[in-house]
């Protein structure tokens, strides 16, 4: 990937006047959309699991958030047909394509985060070194 932006390229569809980082960041913008979507980076999960890894996510946020990635067709919601009637969740091609953009987003809060005033170019926790 580049480190630089194409001048030329337009910051809006010329014939829609959308903003195509507008309308990404505005499906990635709530509060727990980014944890939910890196956790189901590492492949499928069931709901269960996902409560467990977001203990500070209520079930009720989870499912509306859930709900509103499969809509949007990065989340595809398969029911398991076991005696247990457990539900998994994985990305689709379309949310795994967000993968990359998350992995550059964390790497990008490591470094420049809110508790970061200067790039100190350390990987890890800012407690550390």
């Amino acid at each position: 990937m580049k480190d630089t932006i194409d001048p030329s390229r337009p910051w809006a569809i010329p014939e829609t006047g959308d903003c195509p980082v507008a309308d990404t960041l505005r499906l990635l913008g709530g509060k727990h959309a980014a944890k939910v979507l890196h956790c189901l980076v590492a492949g499928e999960m069931h709901f269960l699991e996902l409560t467990r890894a977001m203990p500070d996510i209520s079930r009720k946020v989870l499912t509306a958030q859930l709900g509103e990635f499969e809509q949007s067709g990065l989340v595809s919601r398969v029911e398991k047909q076991d005696a247990r009637r457990r539900v998994g969740y994985s990305l689709t091609p379309k949310g795994r394509a967000l993968a990359v953009i998350l992995a550059q987003l964390y790497d990008w809060g490591l470094t420049y985060g809110p508790t970061k005033t200067e790039p100190s170019g350390q990987q890890g926790r800012p407690d550390e070194g």
